[in-house]
């Protein structure tokens, strides 16, 4: 890695694709990292090429794998990578007896994100939801969900100008965001994207949440995802809903229309 001086006290940085594919971080305070040998504390990261590059604000940013010296996984993603290669395996090998194109089964994930948008005046004089992302005291809301006349109805304007936003910022990062709707719970909401291979899918994920927070600092929002920040009332889910896809075009759990079967005596 090498720095080129140019004029107004700036540098360019140069370096070259290996520093791209691995580097040696410290891993010691990875789990059980203070109880391996010096020499065995380090990890070691692996670019992760199924997982697109992208650029947050003015860093380059390359998903990749965490290992420890030893080869133990540091990550969820590389536990996730092994087990789409089992599947896809696997899947394969059945599919080889009914189509001899297929030579690869690709698990597909459409996510969906609820969350809650809080005012930050609101937020900040409770400090159960400033440490925790959930309520720990109070009283239940004067308006619940008896009725659930909140789901799917008119989007308030404020927070449609907050989805907007974050929508723009996400489709920048490459993130597919499609879906916008009031959720079933007072001031609870959802967003969803269309269906992406899983490991990218995940990734895209962690990547929104960290920028709808920031987002709704903007907006003066702050945002809650915690499964059930509220006692009484939907919490806020992160569902999967998952298929199997052949390299042919074929989603393998589609629903087929059966024919009605006809028995004579």
């Amino acid at each position: 890695m090498a720095f080129e001086p140019i004029e107004g006290g700036r540098a360019i940085e140069r370096f070259s694709g290996n520093a791209l594919v691995q580097q040696e971080p410290d891993a010691s305070s990875f789990p059980n990292g203070g109880i391996r040998n010096t020499f065995e504390a380090r990890g070691y990261t692996a670019w992760d090429p199924t997982s697109p590059a992208f650029i947050w604000g003015e860093t380059l940013c390359i998903p990749t794998i965490f290992i420890s010296y030893t080869g133990e996984s540091l990550d969820f993603k590389t536990p996730l990578l092994k087990s789409l290669h089992a599947v896809d395996k696997a899947a394969t090998d059945v599919c080889q007896y009914f189509d001899k194109n297929v030579t690869k089964v690709i698990a597909t994930l459409g996510w969906e994100q609820e969350y809650f948008l809080i005012d930050s005046a609101l937020y900040n004089i409770r400090y159960d939801l400033q440490q925790t992302g959930r309520t720990l005291f109070g009283h239940a809301p004067a308006k619940g969900q008896q009725l659930e006349d909140h789901y799917w109805g008119s989007i308030p304007e404020r927070v449609s100008a907050y989805m907007r936003d974050f929508e723009y910022e996400a489709h920048l990062l490459g993130i597919p965001v499609r879906t916008r709707h009031n959720e079933v719970a007072p001031a609870q909401f959802e967003c969803a994207p269309v269906f992406e291979e899983t490991n990218l899918a995940v990734d895209h994920n962690l990547l929104l949440m960290d920028v709808m927070e920031k987002v709704a600092i903007r907006h003066n929002f702050r945002v809650l995802m915690h499964e059930k920040p509220y006692a009484g009332v939907n919490g806020s889910g992160k569902h999967n809903n998952w298929s199997l896809a052949t390299n042919t075009g074929k989603n393998l759990l589609s629903p087929v229309k059966r024919l009605k079967q006809t028995y004579s005596s």
